[in-house]
């Protein structure tokens, strides 16, 4: 063994340091833990000093830090590990920070040792490739749910086509609604393949072009609301950003206001303002009974449960992904609730309304697509 060295110094460090010596047998065993070291595994001193990992952890758990220590003892070298350990009655992971003291002839004499508990870190990792593994899922279900519904609203607008021929308008308005169920099915096959196009959104290059935002909230709202029961409040204008984002985002909002308002007729208001630098935000209100408490949750930051719906999640996702935000809350008096996102890009115009030409900037004009 090698000479005595007093260790009690390490009782000062707020972290958790344990020394290894190297036994004339060439073995790594424990002359020293400190206190903080102590404290966190819940044992005494005398279950570690003299003994190797193999004896101080059972089965696999000692077997992979022993491994460790010999291998710092066989290369003379620091190295770096992560290992699951039993500790004060729990599995946790610790990751460890091995350096070697060297004699003169280079030969490893005891190994100083400080680690940290990353058991969070590793449960975070944990979750996010359960959540990858959902979201991928989740993908592919709505890809093919888009895909298979562009087929029968395709078939209904031919089906309304059919009901035109030899048919006698009598004044009673079916012939304005079969005008209606063609106007639906075909604005949703739009719709439809807009979405199929950025299936994986999240996972996209935000794809930025100028847009007239009261013609796309339009657009959704006649597919949504075709008989126009809900009333609507939409800002005038004209926006540089992620036109199939925005759609997606609204369109999911607009349709959860008005399957979850609770009410005949709402008032929705939508608004688009300029937000932080390079950033636009809307907000959509609405006078409905407002969110559940499940899914205020899951839209302010908790993870995703069932009970707060795909939906939500999905948009709340392709929004982080773009580096944007969203929050939700309920108005004060419970009348309503309120949401707010934000996504790159900013506002080039605010005065164009529905049917009003799209302005292009000149510096954009050349260099990007535009759509209407």
């Amino acid at each position: 063994m090698t000479d005595y060295m007093d260790y009690t110094c390490f009782d000062h460090v707020p972290a958790a340091i344990f020394v290894l010596e190297v036994t004339d047998a060439g073995e790594p065993v424990y002359a020293a833990f400190n206190t903080h070291a102590l404290t966190i595994s819940g044992r005494p001193l005398s279950d570690y000093l003299g003994r190797t990992a193999l004896e101080v952890y059972p089965m696999a758990y000692g077997r992979g830090a022993y491994v460790r220590h010999k291998g710092v003892i066989k290369s003379g070298k620091p190295t770096s590990y992560e290992v699951d350990l039993p500790i004060a009655g729990t599995i946790r992971t610790i990751r460890t920070h091995l350096t070697p003291q060297l004699d003169e002839a280079g030969k490893v004499i005891r190994i100083f040792a400080c680690s940290v508990d990353t058991t969070a870190e590793a449960l975070a990792r944990q979750a996010k490739a359960e959540f990858e593994t959902l979201t991928s899922e989740m993908e592919q279900f709505v890809a093919l749910a888009a895909h298979d519904l562009r087929a029968p609203m395709r078939n209904i607008a031919l089906l309304t086509d059919l009901l035109r021929e030899d048919f006698h308008d009598h004044g009673d308005g079916k012939l304005e609604i079969l005008d209606l169920i063609d106007k639906i099915a075909i604005k949703s096959m739009d719709l439809i393949s807009e979405v199929l196009s950025h299936t994986d959104c999240a996972a996209q290059v935000p794809d930025q072009s100028v847009f007239n935002f009261p013609a796309l909230c339009h657009t959704i709202c006649d597919t949504l609301d075709p008989e126009g029961r809900h009333s609507f409040d939409i800002s005038l204008a004209t926006l540089h950003a992620d036109r199939t984002a925005t759609m997606i985002a609204l369109r999911n909002l607009i349709e959860n206001a008005i399957k979850h308002g609770g009410r005949d007729r709402l008032d929705i208001v939508i608004t688009v303002e300029e937000g932080m630098p390079g950033m636009i935000e809307v907000t959509l209100s609405d006078n409905g009974k407002g969110f559940t408490d499940a899914a205020l949750r899951m839209m302010n930051g908790e993870r995703f449960r069932a009970d707060s719906g795909y939906g939500l999640f999905g948009v709340k996702r392709m929004i982080a992904a773009r580096g944007g935000t969203l929050q939700a809350c309920n108005h004060p008096n419970q009348k309503g609730a309120v949401v707010r996102f934000s996504l790159p890009g900013r506002v080039i115009d605010l005065r164009v309304g529905p049917g009003d030409p799209v302005p292009i900037p000149e510096p954009l004009r050349d260099a990007q697509r535009f759509t209407a």
